[in-house]
């Protein structure tokens, strides 16, 4: 079952990645910034329900494992950094990203003044810089996992 932990962590960081390193940068790169930011807003619930669906196999196959164990030992580690990952994408998903969208529709309807930012262009700020850090959090917690698992698997298959 530690394959199952292993593949769901993994695809689930391909997709952080890429989006963060590659799609994101891409799009704004591109589009100018009113179309990238539509098309971002698009694809950014999608994203954290990957992320919450990946996750929920990692978690299922980490606890799964602790159940069918004879020891019946529970691998911590890949439990809290599991729990964590889904919190971190939980939160991102349920509080920042309805609170980047409200400030990016305020921000919408309230004409930009010269020299001047906006509450609303403060607030969606706020939510963006804290939803990089969490997406950031997320890709290391997840390489922790990964490397936790690995070292373990090393360490079980020595004689």
């Amino acid at each position: 079952m530690k394959i199952f932990t292993i593949f769901a962590i993994g695809l689930w960081l391909g997709v952080l990645g890429f989006f963060s390193f590659a799609a994101a940068p891409a799009l704004f790169a591109t589009l100018d910034r009113e179309s990238a930011g539509r098309v971002v807003t698009v694809i950014l619930p999608r994203y954290y329900a990957f992320g919450m669906v990946m996750g929920g196999l990692a978690l299922g196959s980490v606890v799964g494992r602790a159940v069918l164990a004879q020891r019946r030992e529970v691998e911590w580690g890949s439990l809290v950094l599991t729990l964590l990952m889904l919190a971190l994408t939980g939160y991102s998903m349920l509080v920042l990203l309805p609170q980047a969208e409200a400030a990016r529709m305020a921000m919408r309807s309230v004409p930009a003044q010269a020299g001047m930012v906006s509450e609303a262009a403060s607030a969606f700020g706020r939510a963006h810089r804290l939803s990089v850090a969490l997406n950031l959090l997320t890709m290391l917690a997840g390489l922790t996992l990964v490397l936790i698992e690995g070292v373990r698997t090393r360490l079980s298959r020595r004689p």
